[in-house]
């Protein structure tokens, strides 16, 4: 029986970067990651333990990013040019009167709309402003939404009151191009919602699309045109086209020398497989030589009612084996996860959604040698969490976005149920915590920041922040690390890392062949982590860390990235190290298979 090692001898080994994280376009797949394990009295050092993010693979959109939906009542009346427009007459007009057609009264939200507007000058004037009042009263109905149209009756203006009638559009028929499939019954109960609408209002309705456009595999549009019947009445013409099924895959040399610098991984998902809306996916990846580390996953997303909720179940498990040269150091990870999504606010530019969620997570990890094992780490926690996810946008004239902003804030929360690791408790069976002052009913706080602001068709800057606090000592998957993976490129993923920390990313780019079927978009960026751990004896503590560098993303768009990028650390990955990491150049390509719609 070999001898049982001891916790030192783990930690006096070079830091390793274990696991795995696909790297990607930021529209097709987002992943970090993180590693850190230790124990007091030693130094706060990286380890052969494999973290969350490394574990943890990216899983499926509930809303893809290909997904579309528009609506448009632009052609709902049409667009009648104004008889008056060239007449010499003139006349008195002192205040302005809306009138509904075909109703008894105006909606408020309309009235309300319409009240300031008034004459451009009172008194006598041409009468070709009749028409720029008219035209001053649909541009703010077209501004708020609605599809209305003010017309201008035949009258006589004695008394100095011009009346303009408002026509609002009603739904008389809806019909539908494209195949629905499976998805019928989902978009006959949208439709009856959008119906429902009165007045219409393209908002209401696009949410409405929207959420019928989050079901995976499904994309929505909208539009409405005059029925030829009665005033108001239109028709919408739905154009639906669906798919089955997706299938992604990534390879790229992010990763550190002990684990192997190559990983691959594929992920396939099919959706309404259950019912209508759902997703069911599967993954796995490997380093590239199938040595150090495998993962699986797999996960079941589906929809709750018919306002967005959605309820999801995911797990993942990884067997890692770094190359520790004589140390033999195997983990076994897995991750259990519950998610409820509810969509609060929803809208082509501006969306804001609420997660609470709960996990299981469990780590174990054993010393190899001479045939036999022994114990060394073991962290089970049972995390509950709540998070808030937002994003706004806003367009150029010429479709790009001007800026685009996006946040999270995330409380997670440790509970010391279902079996749970105690603080610095060793178990029965000999193993110790990952951290021996990692507290597993830690509180922490983590926030997410990313904005860019586009100053023309080509120059844009990105600027995204990443951010974690909390008051107490933690176990290794709450741990937040640096590297090619996260924040800090040019750092082995989980290079170094910290109980407290915050990290700036910012890159400039220059987007060239933007219409050519493919668009290169060249970046430069720097990376700032500041990191401190709350353990005693921590040799790493209000570290700093910096990194600079630049590359190339070339594009098929919906098909292809590909990422070739310069990465030149600043400063040692630890604070004993004698020297800084050497350069990197980091390759990543992610391809996505995709049938053609339906």
């Amino acid at each position: 029986m070999a001898p049982k090692t001891t916790r030192s001898s783990a930690i006096c080994t070079r830091p390793v970067a274990l696991g795995f994280a696909l790297i990607a376009s930021p529209a097709l797949i987002a992943m970090p990651t993180m590693l850190a394990a230790q124990t007091t009295p030693q130094p706060t050092t990286p380890t052969g333990l494999p973290t969350r993010q490394q574990v943890e693979q990216p899983g499926p959109q509930s809303a893809p990013a290909g997904t579309s939906v528009s609506v448009d009542g632009s052609e709902a009346f049409g667009r009648p040019p104004c008889a008056l427009a060239s007449s010499p007459l003139k006349v008195a007009i002192d205040r302005v009167t809306f009138v509904p057609a075909g109703r008894d009264t105006l909606p408020p939200a309309i009235a309300a709309i319409l009240a300031p507007i008034v004459p451009i000058v009172r008194g006598e004037q041409p009468i070709s402003n009749v028409c720029a009042i008219r035209d001053a009263a649909n541009a703010a109905l077209r501004a708020s939404g609605y599809v209305a149209s003010v017309q201008i009756p035949p009258q006589e203006i004695m008394t100095g009151e011009l009346k303009l009638a408002v026509v609002m559009a009603r739904i008389t028929e809806v019909r539908i191009h494209g195949e629905a499939g499976r998805y019928r019954d989902v978009l006959a109960a949208r439709i009856a919602q959008i119906r429902a609408l009165d007045p219409i209002n393209e908002r209401d309705a696009e949410r409405i699309l929207l959420l019928v456009g989050d079901v995976p595999g499904l994309d929505v549009r909208l539009s409405l045109r005059p029925a030829g019947t009665a005033p108001g009445d239109v028709i919408g013409d739905v154009v639906v086209a669906t798919q089955n099924f997706a299938i992604i895959g990534n390879i790229q040399n992010y990763g550190s020398r002990q684990i192997g610098r190559g990983t691959a991984y594929l992920r396939g998902e099919t959706y309404s497989v259950l019912t209508a809306g759902d997703i069911v996916y599967v993954g796995a990846s490997s380093t590239i030589d199938f040595d150090e580390q495998q993962v699986v996953q797999g996960g079941y997303i589906f929809p709750i009612g018919n306002q967005g909720l959605t309820l999801g179940v995911r797990s993942t498990y990884a067997w890692s084996r770094p190359d520790l040269g004589l140390l033999d150091l195997r983990s076994r990870s897995f991750i259990g996860g519950l998610d409820v999504t509810l969509p609060v606010v929803r809208t082509v530019r501006r969306n804001l959604s609420v997660t609470g969620g709960a996990e299981v997570i469990e780590q174990r990890t054993r010393v190899f040698g001479d045939g036999a094992s022994s114990p060394l780490n073991r962290d089970r926690l049972r995390i509950g969490f709540v998070r808030l996810d937002g994003n706004l946008r806003g367009r150029r004239p010429d479709g790009l976005d001007a800026f685009a902003l996006g946040a999270s804030a995330e409380v997670r929360q440790g509970f010391g149920i279902l079996n749970a690791t105690r603080l610095g408790a060793v178990s029965a069976g000999g193993y110790t915590p990952s951290r021996f002052e990692g507290d597993p009913k830690a509180t922490v706080v983590r926030a997410d920041l990313d904005l860019l602001l586009r100053a023309n068709r080509v120059l844009s800057v990105v600027t995204n922040i990443r951010a974690q606090y909390t008051d107490r000592p933690l176990l290794n998957f709450e741990e937040f690390a640096i590297g090619n993976l996260t924040v800090g490129r040019g750092y082995d993923p989980g290079a170094n890392t910290g109980d407290r920390a915050a990290g700036i990313h910012t890159e400039a780019r220059a987007d060239l062949f933007q219409t050519s079927p493919v668009p290169l978009q060249f970046y430069g960026f720097a990376d700032t982590v500041w990191l401190t751990n709350l353990d005693s004896f921590s040799t790493e503590t209000d570290r700093k860390l910096r990194s600079v560098g630049g590359g190339l993303r070339v594009s098929l768009p919906g098909k292809m990235l590909m990422d070739i990028g310069y990465a030149h650390s600043l400063d040692r990955a630890l604070s004993f190290d004698r020297r800084r990491p050497t350069d990197r150049v980091l390759l990543s390509v992610t391809a996505q298979l995709t049938p053609r719609p339906r």
